[in-house]
Order: structure tokens, then sequence, then C-alpha cells
């Protein structure tokens, strides 16, 4: 501590003498210091505003004044002082420099020190100088329109003349050929005059007959001058991008009218000419050539006119040609005839093509018969066609089902029994009625109705001039009018009447869409399934079904190839069966493939009798189209379309590929994917869209993974390597997987040299042996099964076996065999006498999963079960699907959401609700896949066996404390949605329920064991959701008493467990019961797995496996809303393939084969209970 006599008072004073802030800073600070040696005590100081001498700023005018006592606080030497400036933004005025000053007064326990007063200067002359710029960054403008202005804008003080330079920079666009150069000189000034904030810098076009693309050039802003005292500036935008557009020099061909109406020649023989006009607009410089041809309607060619596709040139100049089409008579009386004239695109690619079709009408004009109905006609839904008397009482004709028109000689008339004698007098044959269609679409919100537009659009199974009109013509709201034109017995035509517009009803239709009132696509389904050769009709093919939800007015159209133009696609003309061979779009006459998804059969074998009124009546609704909805399943409202294909047909016709999945060639099985594109749209009528018609398309891809044999390995073999001492070749003969799932592979050998193969031989430290470097825990017995009685390059029969069972196999096997030689001239006798050598090794690699389907479909109540690793799909609406999204690996620490949700193909979700009751987890033992198949006594998870290593039951709904709540001392942290505050919008979801559960205690088994989760829920519907909420579960006087939490909740040993009889948490599931179950298995992502240190084995004797060794695992994808997956998962099916791998390429990419293990779990010691579940 310094002495009394050294502390000195402290000092205020200003850190700067002056200070300089620009206007627009809007505030100053200004650091006041506090100096001394002692500063242990609290002092203050007033920093006031002055004004200068002479004044210059003004306060309340350039600033804000102050007066501020400041207060130190022990210690502190310094506070800031800010000062707010004020800015003229409103009316800038350039002032220049303005000054005031701030002084120090009335120090308390300090003295004041120099320099107690500061000067700070105000300067506005770059705030508030003259600033130029353009407005936009971009001026676009049409050749035509002559000139474009960009607009130029000042800020600051506008006082003053300023003026700017505006100048041209040509880039695309060229000087003197696209506009006048405004050049960088006194002449392309821009002045403005005091006051003037905004002047034009206009830039001239140069206008040409010639079509250009947009072109581009630069105004540039430079030489600001003013006569401020300090000038003017430019400002950031000193540039703008001009761009020119030629739209009215754009080369465009089209017709000269829509639509065209002709009289057809009186006798027939006789000709008339129709003259339609093919204009060219624009630049007229380049030639242009385009075809133009003619396509039926109602008129057909070759009978009412005689088609037409020729080329037609524009030369330089042309803008016209003339397409002359030749109508004839065909000696028939017929109502007014159409046929449609087509415009193809320019060939030469320059000009646009517009107004690409005209309609041409023939008139009929002979005389009509003296015949005419004695009323107008009615329409009808067909529904009511039995009563047309409850017609007068309904809303309007029902969405989703055929309306009919039933004339006043139709027996079905609602006052036939007085028309029909007339109709009688008049000889009018009904049945020769010939019948039209007109429709609109919807009213819009605001009730305005669109015009009446007559329906001359058939499709490839429907008919725009039959008695019915499909419901694919019109939608909730439309109206809808038909025309009947009656007929005498003698053929002769009468006049046509019109029947009164009706309006389809809004509020009732057989399948109506989730939102009333809004279309769109809904989430399909569809699948692959290899049929095989149990399957007698169809012996060894693909089966592809597709299955998606049906709409009132929806056409659903499926093909692999992708889609487009739907006015040609569905028409009846042949080009969609070059196009969509394997498609729903070919009538069963039309198929090239041996099967397709139409067929000759015009009902559905599984639906008895008919649901609807007429529904399969082909007199009144035509068999073509009755054999296009035999897929429908109208009371479902489900679409199913199912047909079946060879591997060729698949390839070449369907635009399927073929794919190894980055394996070799050289396979003795290889084992491949087939992927199929899908094309999925839902088309829906409109008399207002393009073409007719609005459709939303969806994409997918199906998949099927197979096996076949390409016997490259049976000739060659896989050689030793070619550094081995001695050599020999290995033959693969059969690899299968036995009865209790273990890998079984036979092979043959061929010693190239004197002597043979043995298992052992006493003089050697090494033995014959097979190991693999992917499953370095997976044991295998190894026999000589036979041997040649020679030396000389002896062919002997091996097989191996493995120990144990794992659920994939796939993966590099090395077979090392100790070689035995013998001198030359020793001849073979028993017991073989030889010299062992070092042993010679063959590299195999093998793929071999066990597939199993887990849950048959009677047991699921059409539901779906997802596991995903994103939250925000778990709490989704997946009216959409989930698509690839639920095809994931975890990776420790992951949470696993799982749902479960009614099938959305088939739109039950809104009428049910779903609630899980329990859920399991378990693990088999030897690779065992758990099932749920009662038949065979396979209960999945929820009953001990001896297939199981481990079972938890996770979550209990109604006996929440029988849950294990940890495997060894890793916590599952299950719940259900139910219990999560989070999960609200997933509960408030009819048709769905959740659970989530942590990752990481499934990481404490070695690589090889696969977990499974398999969930109980019932299914109920809302009338009935109520029934059996609270009800304790009915295994409650079964249950065991054990530690939850602790060691003893994992499972004892296998030997000890017995099936005895169905587990009560299956006595109940069943489609009578409303409760279903569902299995899943879950993909682990290993590769971020710590390893355990040398020497330390994990708790609970787990073993640890080994970073980065591959995981194994087979899903089984269930694809809605645009994402497709088929898998051939019948029974178990082994999927395996020998690949030949030289064992030099190998050794670098081994594994270090005591990282991990592959090896059966081993037992859990010292937990005698069983499981916590029973």
């Amino acid at each position: 501590m310094l002495p009394l006599s050294f502390l000195t008072e402290p000092i205020f004073y200003f850190g700067e003498v002056q200070y300089s802030v620009d206007e627009g800073a809007g505030y100053v600070e200004v650091r006041v210091w506090r100096t001394g040696t002692d500063l242990s005590k609290a002092s203050s100081v007033t920093v006031r505003s002055r004004k200068t001498d002479p004044p210059s700023a003004d306060a309340g005018t350039d600033y804000v004044g102050i007066s501020r006592n400041l207060d130190f606080a022990p210690g502190v030497n310094m506070q800031s002082v800010r000062v707010i400036v004020l800015d003229d933004l409103g009316q800038p005025v350039l002032e220049g420099i303005e000054k005031f000053e701030l002084v120090l007064r009335m120090p308390v326990n300090a003295t004041l020190g120099d320099p107690s007063k500061t000067t700070v200067s105000i300067n506005d002359s770059v705030s508030d100088l003259p600033k130029m710029q353009f407005k936009e960054r971009v001026y676009t403008g049409n050749e035509n329109d002559g000139q474009i202005v960009a607009m130029i804008h000042r800020s600051g003080d506008t006082q003053y003349r300023s003026s700017v330079r505006c100048y041209t920079r040509q880039g695309s666009a060229q000087v003197m050929m696209d506009f006048e150069e405004r050049p960088n000189t006194d002449i392309s000034s821009i002045t403005f005059l005091p006051g003037e904030t905004e002047k034009p810098c206009i830039l001239e076009l140069m206008d040409d007959v010639l079509y250009e693309e947009v072109e581009e050039l630069r105004l540039v802003l430079g030489t600001p001058q003013s006569n401020s005292p300090f000038g003017a500036a430019v400002g950031e935008q000193n540039e703008t991008l001009i761009r020119i557009r030629d739209e009215a020099d754009k080369t465009i061909i089209k017709f000269g009218e829509t639509k065209f109406s002709v009289r057809e020649p009186k006798e027939p023989g006789q000709s008339v000419i129709i003259r339609i006009p093919v204009i060219r607009q624009g630049d007229t410089s380049k030639v242009s050539i385009v075809r133009v041809h003619t396509k039926d309607g109602s008129a057909a060619s070759g009978e009412d006119y005689h088609p037409v596709s020729e080329e037609i040139e524009f030369k330089e100049g042309d803008t016209q040609h003339i397409v002359e089409i030749e109508i004839i008579s065909d000696g028939v009386r017929e109502m007014r005839e159409a046929f449609t004239v087509h415009l193809k695109p320019d060939e030469n690619m320059i000009a646009e093509t517009q107004m690409t079709k005209a309609i041409v009408y023939i008139e009929e004009i002979n005389s009509m018969a003296d015949v005419t109905f004695p009323s107008v006609p009615q329409i009808v839904s067909l529904l009511m066609y039995d009563d047309t008397s409850r017609a007068k009482e309904s809303a309007g004709p029902m969405a989703g089902y055929p309306v009919i028109c039933i004339t006043a000689c139709n027996p079905k008339y609602p006052d036939y029994d007085k028309t029909g004698s007339i109709c009688a007098s008049e000889n009018i044959n009904d049945t020769l009625t010939r019948y039209r269609w007109l429709s609109s679409a919807p009213a819009g919100p605001d009730g305005v109705t669109s015009p009446m537009r007559e329906v001359d659009f058939d499709t490839f199974f429907t008919s725009s001039k039959m008695i019915t009109l499909d419901s694919i013509y019109f939608q909730p709201g439309s109206r809808v009018q038909c025309a009947a034109r009656a007929v005498n017995t003698e053929g002769d035509e009468g006049l046509e009447l019109m029947s009164p517009i009706v309006t389809i009803g809004r509020e009732e239709g057989l399948c109506q869409p989730r939102v009333p009132g809004v279309v769109g696509a809904e989430p399909f389904s569809a699948k692959l399934r290899y049929t095989g050769p149990e399957d007698s009709e169809y012996t060894n093919l693909i089966k592809l079904t597709v299955t998606m939800p049906h709409i009132d007015g929806m056409l659903p159209v499926i093909s692999t190839k992708e889609l487009s133009n739907f006015e040609l696609t569905l028409s009846p003309d042949g080009t969609r069966v070059g196009n969509h061979k394997c498609s729903n779009l070919l009538d069963y006459t039309e198929v090239k493939t041996h099967h397709g998804f139409l067929t000759d059969a015009t009902k559905n074998p599984e639906i008895i009798g008919e649901a609807y009124p007429y529904q399969y009546s082909s007199s009144i609704r035509g068999s073509n189209t009755l054999r296009f909805y035999r897929n429908l399943n109208l009371e479902a409202c489900l679409w199913e379309f199912v047909s079946y294909y060879d591997m060729s047909e698949l390839l070449t016709d369907c635009g399927g590929t073929i794919g190894t999945d980055g394996q070799v060639l050289n396979l003795v099985q290889s084992y491949v994917t087939l992927r199929v594109p899908l094309y999925v749209s839902y088309v829906f009528h409109s008399p207002v869209g393009v073409g007719g018609w609005q459709h939303f398309d969806l994409k997918s891809e199906l998949r099927l993974t197979f096996v076949y044999d390409t016997a490259i390995l049976w000739t060659d073999g896989i050689g030793s390597p070619p550094e081995a001492e001695l050599q020999g070749s290995l033959y693969p003969t059969s690899m299968r997987i036995g009865e209790e799932g273990r890998l079984v592979v036979n092979f043959k050998t061929e010693a190239q040299f004197h002597g043979l193969f043995v298992l052992s031989h006493p003089a050697s430290f090494t033995s014959s042996m097979i190991i693999s470097a992917d499953h370095p825990g997976l044991t295998f017995s190894l026999r000589l099964i036979r041997s040649e009685p020679t030396y000389n390059q002896p062919i002997q029969q091996w097989s191996f076996v493995s120990d144990f069972a794992v659920r994939d196999y796939s993966g590099t096997y090395t077979v090392k065999l100790l070689p035995c030689t013998t001198p030359a001239h020793q001849e073979y006798r028993l017991p073989v006498t030889c010299n062992p050598r070092e042993p010679v090794t063959f590299d195999l690699d093998i793929r071999f999963q066990q597939v199993s389907d887990p849950v048959a479909a009677e047991f699921s109540l059409n539901t779906q079960m997802y596991l995903l690793s994103k939250k925000s799909l778990w709490l989704s609406d997946g009216s959409m699907g989930f698509g690839q999204e639920s095809d994931v690996a975890f990776a420790e620490g992951d949470t696993i959401y799982g749902r479960v949700m009614v099938d959305p193909v088939q739109n039950l979700g809104d009428s049910f609700y779903c609630s899980i009751e329990k859920v399991f987890l378990c693990t088999g033992a030897d690779g065992y896949v758990p099932k749920y198949s009662p038949t065979t006594a396979e209960y999945g998870c929820l009953a001990d066996s001896p297939s199981l290593l481990y079972r938890f039951k996770i979550v209990d709904k109604a006996q929440p404390e029988t849950q294990a709540t940890s495997f060894g001392n890793v916590l599952f942290n299950a719940k259900l949605a139910v219990d999560d505050p989070e999960a609200v919008l997933l509960v408030n979801q009819p048709g769905s329920d959740g659970f989530k559960v942590d990752s990481t205690p499934l990481f404490q088994v070695a690589l090889g064991r696969e977990w499974y989760i398999h969930t109980i829920y019932t299914v109920r519907s809302k009338d009935n959701a109520n029934r059996g909420i609270g009800k304790r579960s009915a295994e409650r006087r079964y249950h065991s008493l054990g530690s939850r939490g602790t060691p003893q909740a994992a499972a004892r040993s296998r030997k000890r467990r017995q099936i005895r009889s169905a587990p009560p948490p299956a006595w109940e599931i069943g489609a009578e019961n409303n409760r279903g179950t569902n299995i899943q298995h879950i993909a682990l992502d290993r590769t971020s797995r710590r390893q355990a240190a040398p020497g330390r084995v994990p708790p609970d004797g787990v073993l640890a496996r080994e970073p980065g060794s591959p995981g194994s695992e087979v899903r089984l994808l269930t694809v809605a809303g645009g994402v497709a997956a088929g898998l051939l998962a019948v029974g178990v099916t082994a999927v395996a393939a020998v690949v030949m791998v030289s064992k030099r390429g190998r050794r670098a990419r081994r594994k270090p084969a005591g990282a991990g293990s592959s090896e059966p779990m081993m037992r859990p010691r010292g937990h005698p209970s069983d499981s916590s579940e029973v």
C-alpha cells in the first residue's frame, strides 16, 4: 500500500480534444476518463453541451443537448457519454461542417484535468451530398416498343442543380442493330433541376423483322456534377441491366381457326373440299416444315372424308398455306359428325406451333324423317333406372356411377303409359336411338356456371355415344345433358330432342374423397411377387399387383412407361398400344405380352351378385367398359390391377432393368435385383382442362430380388493363389440352409500336385479349416466325404456345416486345405503315407440370407407397421405414405419411433381407431427369425421359446407394472404416444397409434444377433371404439413375479424354455376380436459402435462387435404414395452366390479376426428367473 502522502486526488478529463461524426451516424460517443493513484472512492462529474463561439451547430436542430451527471464507482476509470446527432432526413440540406462543444463541470471527490473541453464536428458532406443512381437493377422491354425508360433517382440535398451521364455498354445487344448508342459524353447527360428527384434515361430501340432471343446491354451512370459546394456523387446502383425481348417477331405457325363446318355432299360419289388455312406469323426469313394430319372422331376416314397427312414447307417470306380436305358422302343419314386436324411441331425447330388442333364438323343436309319423340328425354342415375319416379325426389344423380338417358319410348320412362302408344304409332325403334352428351365443369364458389360442352372424346373403354354416360365424364356439381335422336323401324333418323340439364349431387357419392371437394393423388400400393412352380395357372411368372383407392369420377392409369398427353393416351386409336405395352391402357385383344391387366372377363369372380343395379350389364354399359371396371371393388372403393409377366417381357417390353448390386459377374449363382419403373396417374375429366383431362401423376420403382445360375465356376473352379507353393482347384457343387438354419456347403477339389488334401496330419501343427473374415466368431465342421484312390491329381469331395445359425451368411469365406505330397513313383494305398506342406487357401464370396414373412395378413387386420427415425414423420398424418423413410437403420443412441396405422390405401383411417396394447422386443437364437403363425406354434416375441435368446415386454397399456424397463443397466425408455405430451398430433389422428423406444440397449448383443419388435393392437370402428377401454390384460393371472429393470428380467437359458400352449397375449388375436399383431425387424447401424477395451468383457457377458463389420439386414418395404418395392419373401428363401476372388486382392481388405465376434450369445450368468413378461 502506498503511503497517504503519495495518494493523489483523481482527475477527470476527455479522451480526445476533438470528435468528428457523420450526420447520418445518429450519435457520437465521447469518453470521460478518471485517473489518479486513489480510485477507491466514488466520485462524479457533470458533462454539458454548449454552442461554439461563433455559433455553428444548433441544439435541437443538429444535435440533442445534454447535461448529464456521471457517477464513477470505486475503481472505475472511464465512462462513455452518447450524444444524439440529428439528421435532416426529411429535407436534406447540405450544411458543411457544424460544431458544438462538450465541457466538464462540478467534479466531486476529484478535480478537472486537461482537456476538460472537447469539440464535436458534424459533417453532412457525405450523407446529404446529391447522389444519383438507377431505381431498378433490371429493365425489360419489347423490341417493338421503340424505347426502354430507365428511371434515375436523386437523393440528398436536392436544392442544387445536378447532372450525371447515362451511357450504354453493349452486351449481346449490338449498337445500331438493336439500340441507339448513348455515348459517354455530355450529350448523354441527364440534368436535375433544383427540387427534382427522378429523371428518365431513355434508350431508343431498333426494330426489325428478324426474330432474336433475349438480348442484353448495360446502362451506366458516370461523371456526376452539381453546383453544391461539395459536388455530387453516383450511388451504389450505378448501372442497370437492359433486356430486350422480341416476342412480336417470334415465328408462330398455327391454324387460322379452330372450328370449321362443311355440309356433306347430297349424293353418294360426290365430294366437297374444305380449305383449312395454316398461317405463319412473325419472322418469315427461315424455312419451317410442319406436318398436318387428320384424326377420326365420330367421322370416319375413308367413309366421311379422305384422310390427309402431308408436310407443309414454309419458304422464306411465306405466311400462309392452305390444306385441302375432301369430304365425301357415305349415303347414310347421320347426325353431325366431326374429325380433327392436327399440327405437328416444326421439324427445323424454328417456329413455335400454337392452336395445333382444329375440329371439322360435317353437317348432314339430308332431310330428317318425320319422326320425333313425344317428350323430352330424362336423365337419371343408373342406380334408379328401375324406379325413375324416385329421381324427382333426389337432389340430382349421385357421383361415381353412370347416368342414363331415358327417352319417352323407353319402357322405364316415368310417363310411358302415355307416350308408349305414340311411339308405336310413329314406328320409333328405341333400340336404334342415337345419343350424344353434353357436360360442364362444376359451378364455382360464386355460383357462376360454365357453358355446356359436347362430350366428344371417347376413351379406349368408354363411348360418349351410348345410352349411358360413364362416371369418369362428370364430377360432383357438374351439369349434364343428353340429346336423343329418334330412329324409325326403317332406319330413318328424325329430330333431336334435348333433355333438361341436371346437376350431379354434391352431398352424396359412392367413393367420396377424404376432403370433400378436393381431388388429387392418393397413396397407392404396388408389389412384385414370384409365383414359383406351385402356381398351376401362372407357373414361374412374376406377379405385378397395383392397389389404389377409388374416388368418384377418377380414372386410374398405370404403366411402366412415362405417361403424358392423355388426350392421345386414352383415345381408342392404337398409339398407346406401342407406347404402353405393360399398362392397364390395353384391352385384352391389344395385349402383346402373354398376360395383361385387362382380360376377357367382365365381372370380378370374387364378388357374388351385383352390388349395384346394372353394374355388370354389357347391353347398357358396354363390354369394353365392364372389362376395365372388373378391377374395381366398388364396395371397398378400391382398384386392384393384377398382371403376370415373364422376365424377358419385364426387361424388353416393360422397361425393367437388372442390377447386380455391385457384385462381380463370375458367380455360380448371381444375387441380382430386378427394377421395374411404375407410373401411376389419377385422371379426372375436365371440360375446361387441356385436352379434356386433368391428372395427378406419381412415379415409383418396384424391386424384386432373386437368384439365377450362371454355371461359370462349374467349369473353371476357384484356383489357389498364384504365389502358393502347391496349386489346386476348388469347385462348389451345392449350398443350402439346413433345417436348423445352418449353412451347408458341398464342394470338390482337384489337387494339381502328386498327392492329395487331408483334414490333418500328425506331423503338421495346422489342419484343414474354414474361417470367415466377415463372421470371425462363426465356426464350421469340415468333412472329407470321399477321395479318388490315386495320388495323381485326385478329385476329392468335401462338405462343411456352420456350427450354429445366423440370419445372414453373406461374406468372404476362406477354405484352408492341408496338402500332403508323395514321391512321383509312390502308389496309392491305405493308410495314406505322405508329407504335409503349407496350407493352400481358396477364397469364396457367399451371399446367403434367410428371408421370412413374419406375420400373415389375416392377423395384421389391414394395418401397416412402420419404424421411423424422424420424429416429424412419426407425428405426420401419413396420408402420402412414408416411402423409403421407413426403410432405415438405427444408430446407437437413436430413438426408434414405431407407428401402427390402418392401411391408407383403403381410406379407412377416418372410420377406425387404432390403439397399441403391448410392445415386445426379442432376438432369436442361432439366427432364428421370429414369426407369428399359431398353426405351427410360433408366436413371435409373445412367448418364451427355445428359439429366442432374449425377450422383453417393454410396453403394456393395461399393466404398466409388468413392463421391463431395462436390458442390463441400460434403460429402454419405452413410451406410448398417448403417454407422450409431444405426440398429441399423432394421438389425435384416427386410425393411428405409436410408441417410441431407445435403441441403445439393443447394441448390447454381439454382431449377428438381430432384434425384432412385436406389437399387439386393437382396431375398432368409431361406433365400437369405446368397448374394452380399461380392460385388464388377459394374462394378468399368469404374471410371474420378477424384478423389473434388473438383469433378472433377461431371458434364462434357452434349454429351459418350453411352449405348452398359446400364450395369453395371443388368445384374442384375430379379426373376430378386432385385435391384430405385427412384427418388424429393427435394422441397426453399428458403424459408429465403439470397441470395448482389450481384455475387457462388457456387462452381462455380452460380446462387443468389430467396428465396421458389415451387418445383416432384410427389409420388407411397404410403399405408399409414390414409393413401391417388392421382395421375394416366401417361406425361408436362400439367396446364394459364390464368386472367385484372388487371395492377394482379399488380404488388403480383410479385418483383424480378433476384434469382434459373432459367436452365439453368451448365457447371462446368475439369472435364475424367467423373462419379465408372461
